[in-house]
This record gives C-alpha cells, structure tokens and sequence, in this order.
C-alpha cells in the first residue's frame, strides 16, 4: 500500500508525501479538452449523450483545405473581425447533422438509416447554437492554445464549402477532425473545426513627413531608369520608310557630334551631349548648353551655304568690291555628292577632355 493516510501521519510523526508537482501542473491534453468541452455542449444544447472517440489535428492553407474538404456537410462560416473574410470553419457531417435535427425537433435519437438526405440551408440554421456553445465551451478548457479563442467568431450559414473558399482570408488553418459517439450506442458522426491563429500585425512606421520623404527620395534616387541618346529625328513617309534598302542613305541635315540629346523613359529630354568615344566603346559627354535641334532641307545655294556660315551678316557685307572672287564661290547645285564613297565617321576621344 503506497498512499498514507494523512491522519495516522500527523499522530506517528510522518509526513505525508507531496504530490509530484510536474503532474499537478501537466496540461490537459486536447483529447479531454476536447471530449470535456462536446459533452457539456451536446448536454446542453441538445440534451444529447456525446463522447470524443477520435480526434486528427492538421495545418493547411486556405486552398488546400477547400480542395480536401467534403462538399455535402453544413458549412458554418467563422469570422473573427480583424478581417474582411472569413477566418475559420466549422463543418457537420450529414450523419451527425441528422442526430441533430432529431434531437431538437423529436428529442431522441432515430435508428440509422444507409442513406441521407442532402443538407439545406436550414440545417446549418438549426445547427448553429450547438456549434456555437461548442466553440464557447472550447474557449473555457483552453483548447488550442495561444493566438486561437473559439469563442471569438462570429457565426453565419454559407451554401457549400465552394462559395466559402471564395471569401476565406488567406494563411494558415490548424484543423480539427472529430469522430463524435452519440447517445452511448451505435450513432457516430464527425465534424471539423478550422481556425486561423492570430497573425502579429506588422510595427506601424511612426517616421516624421520629413524622414519618410527623405526614404522615398533615397529609394527612387536608387531606382534604376533608362536614357536614349537621340542623334536626330525624321519625319518621312510611310512609303517611303516601306521601300528602304541596304545601302540607302538617310540625310541628317544641320546634324553634328554635339547634336545628341539624352531622353528619359517618358520621352522628356532632360540633357544635351556631345557624341564621342572612350575606350574605343561608343559615348556621350553632357553638355551645359542647350542645343536647339531643327531639321531643315540640305541648302545647295551659294547664298545658303554663306548665311549658314555667317548667321549674323548680311553676305553682300563680305562680297569682293572688284568682283574678283565672285567666281570662286563653289557651286554647290551642280556638285555631285558622292556620299557612299566618304570615309566612316569616328567620333572624337573624350578620355582626355
């Protein structure tokens, strides 16, 4: 005999043993929480006989336990307010269903039949304050743990288990499968309960205008953007853009190595440059002054040529009072312009300027 009694204890001067203190303190497992929390609610939402005889816990995101799930039980869906959908289910099979519906409406159990008929919205109505005292008795003995409160939700009938994975927030579900004894015979049911654990919102960003504008600018200043250094734009005809060939030859009238201009993203030009190379790899050095671009056609005049060369005077200014070098003007209307046999363009080094 190893328990001693306390009072014989106290007169022949023992102690009495004391209790082993990692028993006293040892948490209920889910189990009892489990078998302890239906049989108060089927007590007393029902005035059923009910015990736990199974019990399966999983974790599953929202997806794939609507895929998994059954598609002929009552669906109940649990909304915990934090969200705009629903962050929890609570599922009756038909069998249990059916145990239900007699126990409210008859007050007995009727003998099993093979087949059932399908669930209707009315059911999940008539089944919601079992459910509901169900989650609450949970709630008491403390079933799963930290960051779950069944009893925070609030309840509502959806149509099928379909239209509840349209509105489910998304993450992580810990469910329950629970095989359910009704009425200390042969009845059995089940019923699944999901519940989504309280996510840690995240810290709020408690920065002054000035620090997250300061951020912004830093990380836009980081972002990566595209330039396009532009030579010269044309303007021709479709037909004529149709029949281009090797070997043509576009003219770029009033065009110079400083006639570059850098363009963002957007299409806004937002610098000049001047067209060179460095490392013997193509390049463009930013200019400071604005170049003002306007194409024109190629002027074979002697006149033309002359203002072009001498914007600012007038070319009778400059021409010979003897007439001897009126003679000397090239003409350049008669000039034949051999451009294919000119020498390739290199641009000019700008590693040493």
């Amino acid at each position: 005999m190893d328990a001693v009694n306390p009072v014989l204890a106290h007169k022949v001067g023992l102690t009495a043993p004391a209790p082993n203190a990692q028993e006293a303190v040892a948490p209920a497992t889910p189990m009892r929480q489990m078998r302890r929390a239906l049989g108060r609610a089927a007590d007393s939402a029902l005035g059923l006989s009910a015990s736990v005889i199974g019990l399966a816990e999983d974790d599953l995101d929202a997806e794939a336990m609507i895929d998994s799930g059954p598609d002929d039980w009552i669906v109940l869906g649990l909304r915990d307010g934090d969200h705009p959908g629903l962050t929890g289910l609570f599922l009756i099979e038909p069998l249990l269903r059916s145990a239900v519906m007699e126990m409210l409406t008859m007050g007995n159990l009727l003998p099993l039949v093979e087949t059932h008929r399908p669930v209707t919205r009315t059911d999940a109505v008539m089944a919601m304050p079992f459910a509901d005292q169900l989650l609450k008795e949970l709630s008491e003995v403390g079933f799963g743990g930290d960051g779950l409160d069944p009893a925070g939700y609030d309840m509502g009938p959806i149509d099928d288990l379909r239209t509840a994975g349209l509105v489910m927030a998304q993450g992580t579900y810990r469910c329950w499968r629970i095989t359910v004894q009704l009425g200390g015979g042969d009845n059995q049911g089940e019923m699944m309960i999901a519940l989504r654990p309280a996510v840690d919102a995240p810290a709020k960003d408690t920065a002054s205008g000035a620090e997250w504008g300061a951020r912004l600018r830093g990380a836009l200043e980081d972002a990566p953007t595209e330039l396009d250094a532009i030579i010269a734009r044309l303007t021709l005809p479709i037909a004529k853009i149709e029949g281009f060939e090797v070997g043509d030859v576009l003219h770029l009238a009033g065009t110079t190595v400083g006639s570059v201009t850098l363009h963002s993203a957007g299409g806004v030009a937002v610098a000049t440059a001047r067209l060179g190379q460095v490392a013997g790899k193509r390049a463009v050095r930013i200019e400071v002054d604005t170049i003002e671009l306007e194409d024109a056609p190629l002027q074979t005049d002697a006149a033309s040529v002359n203002a072009a060369v001498l914007p600012n005077a007038d070319v009778a200014d400059y021409a010979d009072p003897d007439g001897d070098m009126q003679n000397d003007q090239p003409d350049f209307a008669s000039a034949d312009l051999e451009l294919e046999a000119q020498p390739a363009f290199i641009p000019p080094d700008l590693s040493d300027t």
